[in-house]
């Protein structure tokens, strides 16, 4: 029921603006609150702050400091997503694209003030990678995943293995191959949601199949990946799961990803080292075993939280984000997961048509179930609107600055925290007249070189992002 509600709501605003919602990884906004707590100031960010509006952060409303990276014709005329960027340096940049409707997506290096040279093309026609992958029809690129080696390019099929040592901006430093194949089973056409090896010997995978996978081996056309977690598939992974869910009731039974158009970009994480491996509970489109089973009567109702695994993706834990459960709507858990170690996490959620708009944060992650969440300080305006629609959040490397992406009533939504995510100010005034809808993905190479990207091939990027 709560799966058709939101599926409903999703296709109504999709109608409504002609287009996908976003999702995904700046500086700057505007400032009309009254609320103690606010910036005052202006100076040459070129904002104001006025008022008193708790959590919230006169920024800039114009766009100084600020440029547009101009995008490939393909990706500008049409509702097509630049999922994410990824920086090793200033001059080293790759962007993952995505739902042109003239071409497959792709990854193309950052060149200067455009796109450079095409580095991995998901176009069927053109491309290498649907062949390769077997698939018939265009390939989306989703996003990147930081790992101990290198990155990884996510992919919306599971059949492919997409990675990059050294200079990210060559087509020599990338590499295509096979996934390999499942033990007992198969992949699927199903998006990748991350891969990470803690060493050469020990890989997890994750897709949105629902399943968390192990393999021995790095990905290729001989590896082979073991299921180890699943517990909505049918039957459950692992094969005594309701035996040990009796026994213990704190592990986690919902499916292990949220979903919804376009992709997420952060609906499942992993620490390169395996630490930690988590995703939300409760939240967009997550089905649970006690529900699908009609269980909750002996086994306790359905709360919002995180799942969390600290054996390497074997079991995951349920930790509860206090208060969120409250929430009269229909999906009350979170949209999203990250973490900037493997202590320090971050859970959100924000989706259109919803009073559910928060950021959630965790010093001890680590301690699994016992870990504890607070709810950070966000606009105060959130707290009524059901036009906040909330897609990644991610810090500096100094996990001091960070910065939030997404939409408020389709326009582009920017947030900024100085203070390690427990307080965050509305700073969108900055990119407002320079992105026309979603902002979905982002990256900051330091507290000052800052990248967003959104709807329409849109990339905005700042060397000034303190200001």
């Amino acid at each position: 029921m709560r799966r058709l509600l939101m599926v409903g709501l999703m296709a109504a605003a999709l109608a409504a603006c002609s287009g996908s919602e976003g999702s995904g990884n700046g500086d700057g906004g505007t400032v009309n609150g009254n609320d103690a707590g606010s910036d005052a100031g202006s100076g040459n960010d070129g904002g104001t702050h006025s008022g008193t509006d708790a959590g919230t952060d006169g920024g800039s409303s114009g766009n100084v400091g600020w440029h547009v990276i101009t995008p490939n014709d393909e990706f500008a005329s049409s509702s097509a997503y630049i999922y994410g960027v990824y920086c090793t340096a200033v001059d080293k940049c790759v962007l993952a694209a995505g739902g042109s409707l003239d071409r497959g997506g792709g990854v193309w290096a950052i060149d200067g003030d455009a796109w450079g040279e095409l580095l991995l093309d998901g176009d069927y026609e053109d491309g290498p990678l649907s062949n390769l992958a077997g698939v018939l029809g265009d390939l989306d690129l989703t996003g990147f995943v930081k790992t101990r080696t290198g990155v990884v390019a996510k992919v919306t099929t599971s059949g492919l293995y997409l990675s990059a040592t050294g200079d990210v901006t060559q087509a020599s430093s990338w590499s295509a191959v096979k996934a390999g194949t499942v033990v007992d089973g198969s992949f699927g056409g199903n998006a990748v949601l991350t891969y990470q090896s803690s060493s050469d010997t020990e890989w997890l995978f994750a897709n949105n199949d629902g399943y968390v996978y192990t393999a021995a081996q790095a990905p290729s056309e001989t590896t082979s990946w073991t299921r180890v977690w699943g517990p909505t598939a049918t039957p459950p992974v692992p094969a005594d799961f309701v035996t040990q869910f009796s026994a213990d009731h704190t592990l986690c039974d919902w499916d292990i990803s949220t979903s919804a158009q376009p992709f997420p970009a952060q609906s499942f994480y992993a620490s390169p080292d395996l630490g930690i491996v988590m995703h939300p509970a409760y939240g967009l489109n997550q089905d649970s075993w006690r529900d699908l089973n009609n269980e909750t009567a002996n086994y306790g109702e359905l709360k919002a939280g995180v799942c969390i695994s600290t054996d390497k993706g074997l079991h995951f834990h349920f930790a509860e984000l206090p208060g969120a459960t409250e929430l009269e709507v229909s999906s009350p858990g979170p949209f999203g997961v990250t973490c900037v170690d493997n202590d320090h996490c971050f859970a959100f959620n924000g989706t259109s048509f919803q009073e559910n708009s928060y950021i959630y944060y965790s010093d001890n992650a680590t301690a699994g179930k016992d870990s504890t969440w607070t709810k950070a300080t966000v606009p105060a305006a959130w707290a009524t609107s059901e036009e906040i629609s909330v897609a990644a959040v991610f810090f500096a490397p100094d996990k001091v600055h960070g910065w939030a992406v997404g939409n408020n009533a389709r326009d582009p939504m920017l947030l900024r925290t100085t203070d390690s995510g427990h307080t965050w100010v509305d700073i969108s005034g900055q990119v407002a007249s320079l992105a026309d809808s979603d902002l979905v993905g982002g990256f900051a190479l330091d507290k000052d070189h800052l990248w967003v990207t959104g709807r329409y091939g849109f990339i905005g990027a700042t060397d000034t992002a303190q200001n």
